[in-house]
C-alpha cells in the first residue's frame, strides 16, 4: 500500500478541489475542459512521484540497510562510502539505514549540477543535508543530495532524536543522490555498483564477526 509523503497532504487536497472546480465549469463551459485535463495529469505526477509505500523492515544490527530507491553509483570502500543515485521514478522518500541517535544535522548550500551517469560534479558540488548518526558500533553519516530540478530535501527528524533502522528519515525532491557512510574497518560490503537498491530493505553492508 502507498501513502503519501509527509508534508504533501495538502498539496494533494488544493489539486483535487481544484480539479472538482474546474470539471463544474468545465460542463458550463467546454473550453475548461483543456484546463481539467492539464491539472489532471498535474495531479497524478504529484501522487506518483511523492508516493510513499509502506514496507515491512526486517530490522537487523549486524546491517547497514539503503537508505534510499535507486541504483548503486559509486562504492568507496577505503573510505566506507556507497553512493546512491535516484532518478524521478524512484521512490524519493529515504529511510534510515542503522538504529542510533542523530547527533548533527547540517545544510550545506552548494550548486545544482544535474545527476547524468557521466557527470559526477553533483556528487561533490550541490546542495546536500548531512545527518550524522551515532551507534555503539560507531558513527554513520547519510548525505542527502539535491539535484537540478526541485532543489530540496528534508529531515523528518531534529538532533537528539533516536531513531530506528527502517524507519523513514526524509525526503529528496526529485532526480538526486543519497550516500550512506560508514567505518570501514568494521563492515563487508554485500553489494557493487550497478546493483538496484530499495531503501529499508536491500542489505548493503554487514558487521564483520570480529568486531
Amino acid at each position: 500500500m502507498a501513502s503519501l509523503a509527509q508534508g504533501h497532504e495538502k498539496v494533494t487536497l488544493g489539486l483535487f478541489t481544484l480539479l472538482a472546480v474546474i470539471l463544474f465549469y468545465s460542463l458550463k463551459f467546454p473550453i475548461l475542459f483543456f484546463t481539467f485535463f492539464v491539472i489532471l495529469v498535474a495531479l497524478s505526477v504529484h501522487l506518483y512521484f511523492f508516493r510513499d509505500p509502506d514496507r515491512k523492515i526486517d530490522i537487523n544490527s549486524d546491517l547497514i540497510l539503503a537508505p534510499a530507491d535507486g541504483k548503486i553509483y559509486q562504492i568507496d570502500r577505503d573510505r566506507g562510502i556507497i553512493r546512491i543515485r535516484m532518478n524521478i521514478l524512484n521512490v524519493h522518500v529515504t529511510r534510515i539505514p542503522v538504529s542510533g541517535n542523530i547527533i548533527n544535522i547540517e545544510f550545506k548550500k552548494g550548486k545544482n549540477w544535474p545527476f547524468f551517469l557521466f557527470l559526477s560534479r553533483g556528487t561533490t558540488e550541490n546542495s546536500r543535508q548531512i545527518i550524522l548518526i551515532e551507534n555503539s558500533v560507531g558513527k554513520f553519516v547519510v548525505t542527502q543530495i539535491v539535484g537540478i530540478l526541485a532543489r530540496k530535501c528534508v529531515c523528518y527528524f531534529e538532533e537528539n532524536d533516536k531513531i530506528q533502522q527502517g524507519d523513514r528519515l526524509g525526503m529528496i525532491y526529485y532526480g538526486s543522490e543519497t550516500d550512506i557512510q560508514f567505518p570501514p574497518d568494521k563492515f563487508d560490503i554485500l553489494v557493487n555498483e550497478k546493483d538496484e537498491s530499495i531503501g529499508g530493505k536491500t542489505p548493503l553492508a554487514k558487521l564483520k564477526e570480529n568486531v
